[in-house]
């Protein structure tokens, strides 16, 4: 018998972590589960549509673009309509705020009452603009996501904590971001082709993989790399990822010289191989639920240096740091990538292994999710 299940606000935009986590999911999953999405902003690649569609995964756009109110309104009236004509088993609801989750799982519940409806936090945090206005609404309805659901899961204790204050820690299901390790494993074959092909064979690469936005603090990161690059002038900064503060970043970039040590190479489907040429990943978020980036990052085997605004359940293995990211702090960073360039890649398959990191053990998860 197959099971149907509904993925709600899961997207292409930027790549996100939860995109990529979900394309696993379908990717593994067993053939008699039937995965389809609803995102609440269109996908913008047709061809990753077309590629789900081969899959068997129904892609389905439940937004609007007008102004934000109306817009609640049509994820409320097109999400309802989705879930009655697909007869689902189960509609996993994704988000980093309440209001989101709040909204599809009430036009859920409507559609039909008998459907199993999961919430799942990703986040600690609001992005983007209006960010005070944005906590006070989601601090307005995250206590109205008590009993609206049948489940409730979180990445991390500070996803957790940030969704589902008022749900007691024993029934929030805590569900790591797995990935696959086979594909992630370090591989000096693949390192030396790609440190090639972008002209960095000799130099010492510092990496990061995110959207340009308020979230991932690529100012602060640009600030850092100057630092670095000041005492070791073959340091190169990779950039991998797209958004709405990208063009503000290269005028930083620009404004400190360092236009031909900086690489802004845009999306990539193929961040496995990305991570090859790294020497060391940097993420100095102001906020993460747990994140994906930094799971494969450390599955590539290289050392990480994490802000301390990130779960310390992001750290996975011994040569994964956390530092605050104050003016103050920038010279410990400065320090800690000198001192992180000199340990080079581990392979940490069977260490992230033993932690059931892997995608199968997610998927897993995921399943026993649907069977609950």
């Amino acid at each position: 018998m197959t099971k149907r299940i509904l993925e709600v606000n899961v997207d292409d935009n930027g790549y996100s972590g939860v995109y990529s986590l979900i394309k696993r999911v379908i990717e593994n999953k067993p053939a008699n589960y039937q995965i389809d999405l609803a995102c609440l902003e269109p996908f913008e690649s047709q061809q990753n549509i077309d590629y789900l569609n081969k899959l068997g995964t129904q892609v389905y756009y439940i937004g609007y673009p007008g102004n934000k109110i109306k817009k609640q309104l049509k994820y409320y009236e097109k999400l309802q309509k989705v879930v009655k004509d697909g007869n689902y088993d189960y509609v996993h609801i994704h988000g980093d705020v309440a209001n989101k989750l709040y909204v599809t799982a009430l036009a859920a519940r409507k559609a039909d009452s008998g459907v199993k409806i999961i919430l799942q936090s990703h986040a600690s945090d609001v992005d983007g603009s209006h960010r005070q206005l944005k906590r006070f609404i989601h601090k307005s309805l995250r206590g109205k996501l008590v009993k609206l659901a049948d489940c409730y899961v979180s990445v991390s204790d500070l996803a957790s904590n940030w969704m589902f204050p008022s749900i007691p820690k024993s029934q929030v299901i805590k569900i790591m971001n797995g990935v696959d390790l086979a594909a992630f494993r370090y591989d000096p074959i693949i390192r030396k082709r790609i440190r090639k092909e972008l002209g960095l064979s000799r130099k010492h690469v510092l990496g990061h993989i995110g959207r340009f936005a308020y979230q991932k603090n690529h100012q602060y990161l640009i600030q850092v790399f100057a630092k670095v690059y000041a005492q070791d002038p073959q340091a190169r900064l990779l950039l991998v990822g797209k958004g709405d503060l990208q063009d503000e970043c290269k005028h930083q970039v620009h404004d400190l010289g360092l236009d031909k040590q900086v690489i802004f190479y845009g999306l990539s489907s193929n961040t496995s191989e990305l991570f090859q040429a790294m020497d060391v990943f940097l993420l100095p978020s102001h906020f993460e639920g747990l994140p994906i980036v930094g799971v494969e990052a450390q599955a590539a085997g290289l050392p990480v240096i994490f802000s301390d605004q990130i779960t310390s359940e992001a750290k996975m293995t011994n040569n994964a740091s956390f530092l605050p990211i104050d003016e103050t702090s920038l010279s410990a960073w400065q320090s800690q990538v000198i001192k992180d360039l000199e340990l080079g890649h581990r392979d940490n398959y069977d260490l992230l292994s033993r932690q059931k990191l892997d995608i199968t053990d997610t998927v897993a998860a995921f399943m026993k999710l649907y069977n609950s």
